[in-house]
């Protein structure tokens, strides 16, 4: 079983810290996380992690589009107790942005969407796809939009909720289409979003730069790296994969998002990969790294996330930036406490 360099790393401190023990061992590993790690992340308050603080560290954003931001923290439970609470879907237990979600098995058909559907407080959202046009209001391809407004066009004498079931039915089979895609060719089958000007939001470009560049995959999960960058191909030994959808209130309106988590398991620990492959407004696509180490009584938790929006390039991007890298540490915050939560 691939270890993503967890062991050898670890071996590699005895002069300076015990080794690492199994997860479910009581002997402390160490009285702090091995400073190759914090180090290689850029972890500077040690001393935070220390006394159970969850601490933030800088991830280097990529292009004036992307918002990174990384959180690391301590939490008294085995990194096998973590690895199960992610796969009871911990990190979206708890978040209230989350209205509904669901797992695609790999014998369902579009009926695994059939949970998605616009409700009659809706109605905006589906007035706006109604008369969709290329631009940031939504997420689509050229296609895509072009079949919402043929269907419009069939609607005009319809009653409100018939065109409530027929722009939802429309999305559902826009969702299962991009998943189809992704399920067969990976990052080489995300439609780009179509944007005013004949300009495009190449998605599987960004997804392929956040994979790349990500450091705790690069240091220490490079067969995850891999895995994540080439699928569908076959999948390394240890590394598990699983397809969801999730719709979340995003700026106030309805949002269906495909994601994609894969966990790759070894040296006591694992790490995870959350990626947003089609996410239907306000940004372009998302991805989370999650690691998690046996570290003293319990495990080292280290979280980064890239996300992709068009919202914060251009004039002011600084301050942009600034503003949009402290909103994205809030909600990674949160989603850390309610995971340390959870996982205990």
């Amino acid at each position: 079983m691939p270890d993503f360099r967890i062991s050898l790393l670890l071996s590699r401190l005895t002069a300076l810290f015990l080794l690492a023990v199994p997860a479910f061992a009581t002997e402390a590993a160490a009285s702090r996380p091995p400073p190759s790690v914090t180090a290689t992340l850029g972890i500077e308050d040690t001393a935070g992690l220390e006394r159970g603080e969850i601490v933030a560290y800088d991830v280097r954003e990529p292009n004036d589009k992307t918002l990174a931001a990384g959180l690391a923290m301590h939490v008294e439970a085995a990194p096998e107790r973590l690895i199960a609470a992610v796969r009871e879907g911990a990190l979206l237990a708890g978040d209230p942005e989350v209205i509904a979600s669901g797992t695609i098995l790999p014998d369902n058909g579009p009926e695994a969407l059939e949970r998605f559907e616009f409700r009659p407080s809706d109605s905006e959202e589906v007035e706006a796809l109604r008369e969709v046009e290329p631009g940031s209001e939504f997420n689509l391809s050229e296609a895509e939009i072009e079949g919402f407004r043929t269907l419009a066009q069939t609607l005009e004498n319809e009653p409100e909720a018939a065109k409530l079931r027929a722009i939802s039915r429309r999305y559902r089979e826009v969702l299962w289409q991009r998943l189809a895609s992704y399920r067969k060719d990976g990052l080489g089958g995300i439609a780009p979003y179509a944007r005013s000007s004949g300009q495009a939001v190449d998605v599987a470009a960004e997804l392929r730069l956040f994979t790349e560049q990500n450091a705790v995959l690069r240091h220490y999960s490079p067969e995850l790296q891999m895995a994540l960058l080439t699928f569908p191909s076959v999948l390394p030994a240890g590394v598990t994969s699983t397809l969801q959808w999730v719709e979340r209130k995003v700026e106030g309106r309805p949002t269906p998002i495909l994601v994609h988590q894969m966990i790759q398991r070894g040296g006591g620990g694992a790490v995870v990969a959350v990626r947003d492959f089609y996410v239907g407004h306000s940004f372009n696509s998302s991805q989370m790294v999650l690691g998690m180490l046996p570290d003293r009584n319990g495990s080292l938790v280290f979280y980064s996330h890239y996300t992709s929006t068009d919202q914060v390039a251009g004039v002011g991007k600084g301050l942009k930036h600034a503003i949009g890298r402290e909103r994205l540490r809030a909600v990674m915050f949160g989603r850390m406490e309610r995971f340390r939560a959870l996982a205990r």
